[in-house]
């Protein structure tokens, strides 16, 4: 008995061509629609007081600034008290890294800030008092 050779049908090659690139697409469309997707949820993002309180219950004044920017990004201006205690402490941190490093003007320009966001931040200065104690500003 002898094999036969099977012919390869040049139409199942095409159409085995046609089952990978449709796969291959199908793929990256699913990717683009999952970015897309991602980046929509995340630019509709938005943090209440009541999510910024959670932020300072935790301790977490990092996250609360970045909060705050992308309140800022999203147009919510809603929560002003948490977004002065945010500039607040932004602006504490950098008088402290400028004081150390002895670059005058900078410092009293973010101890401006301070005292302007002090005055919007309402009840949150308690926080502000724990920040002040932390980075020790005033001995």
């Amino acid at each position: 008995m002898s094999k036969e050779k099977k012919k390869i049908d040049p139409v199942n090659i095409v159409l085995d061509i046609v089952i990978v690139i449709l796969i291959f697409v199908t793929i990256r469309a699913g990717q683009e629609v999952m970015f897309y997707k991602t980046l929509d949820d995340e630019s509709g993002f938005t943090a209440d007081a009541e999510f910024m309180s959670f932020r300072l219950s935790e301790g977490d004044y990092a996250s609360l600034i970045q909060d705050k920017y992308m309140n800022e990004f999203n147009g919510k201006t809603e929560a002003v008290e948490y977004h002065a205690l945010a500039d607040y402490v932004e602006a504490l941190y950098l008088y402290k890294v400028y004081d150390v490093k002895g670059y005058v003007k900078k410092a009293e320009k973010q101890k401006t800030i301070m005292n302007e966001s002090r005055q919007k931040m309402g009840d949150l200065t308690v926080f502000a008092d724990k920040m002040d104690k932390k980075f020790e500003v005033f001995e």
